[in-house]
């Protein structure tokens, strides 16, 4: 995805929590350009009462330049403006009718301030506009957010609410901030970056990364951008409901047929049923490492529950899966990543790693293809010769 981010009015590229966001965008894998428009020094303005290189023509260009060559109209694109770069933001788009699959609108206004300093209505006076095609602009940008505070020192709340009413925008009120900038402490901005990953088609993997409310969103993105991450036996719980419920196409699991201490019916299981019933292709491997253990009254239960849910369940022989080299206990999930158990030689679960590596995922392929056609398909449980 791109991302394009305008600063405002006498404002830097360099300022408030547009570098976070940048470097955050970036960090997991995303495009964003964040270009410096011509700005005049305030102390000359407020010396000469005029302005020399701020201006809608000397932006236009800017952008012309900097950004316009580079946007792949193939990709899904957001713009995110900051008070005067949001005006401008309607102004390149009724001149480039670009399409967006969406915009972030921080502290917004169509029209003069009115109020001190008056530097600022005297640099802004060629972008204002208040007569656009609202109708075409809301066809260009279907999905928009207007972030607006009761305290901001420039644009009072009305002029935020008017422009997300006629850009038929969300609104999102901030208290007490200010201008939604550095003059409040306002150097990272997590909301605008929540709202930037709403946009993001994150693999299973990311989603997953990302939704570890234990680390920091930081520590989040340096985890996603990994594809690597080891987690504790009591997390792989949390985490395998989570790829039970977020999976759309397809599970491939095994399971050993003397394991130890499991409910068939426990969320875990009933959440892989759900999945299976909704239509993702979901395949389950028994290992069965001693015949007896399919009398198992725990095993039939568990294959005749996931039968029922439409889960296709197969059986091998250990003495055959040993030959594909395969770990003993491993899941496939939306080929996005390969979740496997390390155990010690008692079986106890030491750690579950979860892995988004092409060439882990390109390995577990390969052990899926060697153990299916070494396996038996079973479609009902008197088919099982203890």
């Amino acid at each position: 995805m791109q991302f394009v981010i305008f600063h405002g009015s006498l404002g830097t590229k360099d300022g408030n929590w547009f570098p976070d966001l940048k470097n955050k965008l970036e960090a997991m894998g995303q495009e964003v350009f964040c270009p410096q428009y011509p700005v005049d020094e305030y102390e000359k303005i407020e010396k000469e009462q005029k302005t020399t290189i701020q201006n809608l023509d000397s932006w236009t260009k800017t952008f012309e330049e900097e950004v316009l060559p580079h946007l792949n109209t193939k990709k899904k694109i957001c713009f995110i403006g900051h008070s005067l770069g949001n005006v401008f933001i309607l102004h390149i788009l009724s001149k480039h009718k670009i399409k967006l699959d969406c915009a972030i609108f921080v502290s917004p206004c169509l029209d003069r301030l009115g109020m001190v300093p008056w530097q600022y209505d005297l640099v802004n006076t060629t972008f204002y506009k208040t007569d656009f095609d609202f109708d075409e602009l809301t066809s260009l940008v279907p999905t928009s957010y207007v972030l607006y505070s009761d305290s901001d020192p420039y644009i009072e709340p009305r002029r935020a609410l008017h422009f997300a009413k006629v850009m038929g925008s969300s609104t999102i009120f901030v208290k007490k901030a200010g201008h939604l900038n550095a003059e409040v402490n306002l150097n990272e901005f997590p909301l605008v970056f929540d709202l930037c990953i709403t946009r993001l088609d994150l693999d299973l993997y990311q989603r997953y990364a990302l939704s570890r409310t234990r680390d920091s969103i930081a520590q989040n993105i340096i985890n996603s951008n990994n594809k690597y991450l080891a987690i504790t036996p009591e997390e792989g719980n949390d985490e395998g409901r989570f790829h039970f419920m977020s999976i759309t196409k397809n599970g491939f699991a095994t399971f050993v047929s003397n394991a130890e201490n499991w409910n068939p019916e426990d969320e875990y299981f009933s959440d892989g049923r759900k999945a299976a019933r909704r239509g993702v292709d979901f395949s389950r491997i028994f290992i069965v490492k001693d015949k007896k253990d399919l009398s198992r009254p725990v095993l039939q239960k568990q294959m005749k529950l996931d039968l029922e849910a439409g889960i296709k369940v197969y059986l091998v022989p250990y003495d055959k899966y040993q030959l594909t080299g395969a770990d003993e206990d491993f899941g496939i999930w939306d080929d996005d990543y390969v979740c496997t158990i390390n155990r010690d030689k008692n079986g106890k679960q030491l750690d579950i790693l979860l892995d988004a590596r092409a060439e882990s995922i390109e390995k577990a392929h390969t052990w899926k293809n060697k153990i299916l056609p070494l396996a038996k398909k079973i479609n009902s449980i008197s088919e099982i010769v203890a």
